[in-house]
């Protein structure tokens, strides 16, 4: 039994060429699924900024009108 020709009990038994090509359509793979990984993540990284900006806008807000409303008790209260 040649190591060159698959058999039909050892289908897997490639030459090297045919190996390599397995190979390399495997690394096409996955770099294909790597670029859709980043892209998933670059988009929900871009989502979460906005978020947390907003969130921090209204910390913000929300600290500066209790200062306000500090301030008003002690000139009034």
């Amino acid at each position: 039994m040649s190591e060159h020709h698959p058999s039909p009990e050892r289908p897997y038994l490639l030459d090297h060429e045919g190996r390599i090509a397995r190979l390399e359509g495997i690394v096409e793979q996955i770099d294909v699924r790597l670029g859709r990984i980043e892209t998933k993540i670059d988009a929900n990284r871009e989502a979460l900024e906005t978020k947390i900006d907003s969130l921090l806008r209204w910390v913000i807000a929300l600290q500066v009108a209790t200062w306000g409303l500090i301030g008003a008790l002690k000139l009034f209260g």
